[in-house]
């Protein structure tokens, strides 16, 4: 097949650069999972074709260079995290396959559950996401012509926001308008209504204010249950199908983690106590081993608690659904537009509510800067902004937007909103609320010119 998986010939560029996107190296470990880590950077680059034939098993570990055992342990992780599709018999092998949105809404119940971030994150990420629906609607001028009358029989079950990304031509939106609605519903929020005969009056006037503040209204507050709650409800739905149950063991076993600290009991005790095979919770510890959390070993428990969570595995799992989803350069670039947009509004309401930032400021900055020194700035706006799910995706667009990132800015560019970012975060440290302010703004709308400004406002 001539594939080259092995993590040894990928390019070191690469790897830094996609381990500075989703937020640094694997924290499992090992052969196996750096294995994973250089199969899903390989088919990230090729643009990720489900269905696309990997070989036999024998091919795929001569591709990935190691012994069976590790590749085993590979083909286990890929499969676990729907990445994989092993089919069995003639005519069969490995298969890439896709994420379902389910996939990913249980990976960020679990991280949200782990990190105890609050659960205010997922109103305000759902409230983010319908009014990038939005302002795009507005902004393309198809708003008018896409309205709830012109919906017909076709409205989905995720409500008007992911319609309406839709009917625009806007995939990438699209899906994260579900995802947002996906995790509301989970944690028993009020769903989004199918349309708003005020919101599309606003649409057809293209009247932005008016659109905007009736998403406001539509919103309301709503009293969630907790993301640890969440997970019970996510396992009963994970559980009815046979690819999924692996993630359903997952999520069980990160409420149980949280509830219990000790250490993690033996496989065959879980499978016996729980009413899952050994394979399955083989598959579930290997889930939860790519994700940070769990430490897998020899003997007879088998597993310890792992290092605090990380978005990295999350992130990985969101890349491949956003190029399935159909996405487009152009697509991707204005939902990432928006969304580091609204990390800068975030990062200046908040700057004035928490008091003195500890943040990492660039110690240096000189006009020779790679990618990397923007992705670092970027990252961590995106953490002072204080919202995991917003992060998560526009950290996974990054990942999924790959193949083009070293094209998609020239050098001058990338200098120029370093150096503007590296001019926030010293305001935010320095707890200067209104200079950061004004330099939000100010890059907010520097993004939305041609590059030439950049230099010039920086």
């Amino acid at each position: 097949m001539g594939f080259s998986f092995s993590p040894e010939k990928a390019s070191d560029d690469m790897q830094r650069l996609t381990s500075c996107i989703v937020g640094g190296d694997d924290p499992a470990g090992g052969l196996a999972h750096k294995a994973v880590s250089a199969v899903e950077l390989h088919l990230l680059q090729r643009g990720w074709h489900a269905g696309e034939s990997l070989g036999a098993f024998s091919e795929f570990q001569k591709d990935l260079g190691l012994g069976r055992p590790a590749c085993r342990q590979a083909v286990i992780i890929l499969e676990a995290r729907g990445l994989l599709d092993v089919r069995r018999g003639p005519g069969g092998g490995l298969f890439v396959a896709t994420p379902t949105a389910e996939d990913v809404v249980g990976a960020m119940l679990m991280y949200l559950s782990l990190s105890g971030a609050s659960r205010d994150c997922i109103p305000e990420f759902r409230l983010l996401t319908w009014r990038m629906v939005v302002e795009a609607a507005i902004d393309s001028g198809a708003g008018a012509h896409a309205t709830a009358a012109n919906a017909n029989a076709n409205a989905s079950e995720w409500g008007f926001a992911v319609d309406l990304a839709r009917r625009i031509g806007r995939p990438v939106m699209a899906l994260a308008a579900q995802i947002a609605e996906m995790l509301v519903r989970a944690c028993e929020g009020r769903p989004a209504p199918a349309h708003d005969v005020l919101l599309d009056r606003a649409l057809k006037a293209r009247d932005r204010g008016q659109a905007l503040s009736r998403l406001e209204d539509l919103t309301n507050p709503m009293d969630l249950a907790a993301p640890l709650l969440a997970l019970e409800a996510m396992e009963r739905g994970f559980a009815g199908s046979a690819r999924k149950s692996p993630m359903a063991l997952a999520a069980r076993m990160t409420w149980e983690m949280i509830c219990r600290t000790e250490k993690l009991e033996a496989e065959w005790e879980t499978a016996d106590r729980l009413g899952y095979s050994e394979v399955v919770v083989r598959q579930a510890r290997r889930i939860l081993e790519n994700f940070g959390v769990v430490r897998c070993q020899r003997g007879r428990k088998g597993a310890l608690w792992g290092l605090p969570p990380s978005p990295a595995g999350v992130i990985r799992l969101l890349a491949p659904c956003l190029i399935a989803s159909g996405m487009t350069m152009s697509d991707n670039a204005e939902a990432a537009k928006f969304l580091v947009c609204s990390a800068l509004r975030l990062v200046a309401e908040r700057a004035t509510e928490s008091g003195q930032a500890q943040t990492r400021v660039l110690s240096s900055f000189t006009n020779r800067l790679e990618l990397i020194d923007l992705i670092d700035s970027e990252n961590q706006l995106l953490e002072l902004a204080g919202n995991p799910l917003l992060s998560i995706m526009t950290r996974s667009l990054g990942l999924a937007n790959l193949p083009s990132a070293e094209t998609g800015m020239s050098p001058q560019s990338r200098i120029a909103i370093v150096a503007l970012n590296h001019r926030i975060l010293r305001a935010v440290a320095a707890d200067d609320a209104e200079t950061t302010r004004c330099l939000a703004r100010a890059k907010e709308e520097l993004i939305q010119q041609h590059e030439p400004s950049y230099r010039k406002l920086a």
